[in-house]
């Protein structure tokens, strides 16, 4: 299976809808969608995400469905309002200004300048979201890999999700077991990129009832070359 990660066009975060170059980001990677051959489109909820998806499943002749978690993530304090204090991006550039280091492995969660921020939790639930999802797609998560089982058909099939900078962030890091944090000091998701996520499989043994383990692994990111044309 593939798993694309798109993040959504240039935004306009007042009104959670694209501006006028993100709709025409949006309708250049709608000319290029075909290349992913995507068997199903799944979207944020957010207006940003959602115009975006449109495009792509319009020329795919595809549904657009929504998945709730796939929303960006929320930080900050607990108003209510994702860009309500500093983001984990500008966090970090802190971080590498001031201590020339950032938070190493899952010691971020504990870390003075973001243990009570909404991102800790938000991070958290979403992953567990993610891997509710996996599962009833044949992929349960085991350990640091996802055990599957049988010859299903959603093994095979290459699947968008059309959401954010942030979210994508927090799920490609757990799907590959990278701390969130260095994922945000490594990794960046620019207005729609495509990062995509295979699932390789082994035999766990021989026999009838093997046990089948995959392990996610990144096979590109940050692909915008239908921006380029």
């Amino acid at each position: 299976m593939r798993l694309y990660f798109i993040r959504h066009g240039e935004p306009d975060y007042k009104t959670d809808s694209l501006t006028k170059l993100g709709r025409e980001q949006a309708q250049k990677l709608a000319e290029h969608i075909h290349e992913l051959k995507l068997d199903e489109i799944y979207s944020s909820p957010l207006g940003r995400a959602v115009q975006t998806a449109a495009y792509s499943a319009e020329k795919l002749n595809l549904e657009v469905k929504t998945l709730p978690w796939l929303k960006e993530l929320l930080w900050g304090d607990y108003s209510g309002n994702a860009y309500s204090t500093d983001s984990p991006w500008s966090i970090n550039e802190r971080f590498i200004s001031t201590r020339h280091a950032y938070p190493a492995g899952e010691s971020w969660k504990t870390e003075e300048a973001v243990k009570n921020d909404r991102m800790v939790e938000d991070v958290a639930e979403k992953c567990t979201k993610l891997d509710e999802w996996l599962k009833t797609r044949g992929f349960e998560r085991y350990g640091q890999l996802y055990k599957t089982g049988g010859s299903l058909p959603e093994k095979q099939k290459n699947i968008a999700f059309f959401c954010h900078g942030g979210v994508s962030t927090a799920l490609i890091g757990h799907l590959l077991n990278i701390p969130f944090w260095q994922m945000i000091a490594h990794f960046g998701f620019d207005l729609t990129s495509i990062a995509c996520i295979e699932f390789s499989e082994t035999d766990g043994c021989s026999g009838t009832n093997a046990e089948h383990y995959s392990a996610a692994h990144l096979a590109f990111s940050g692909d915008v070359h239908h921006l380029q044309n």
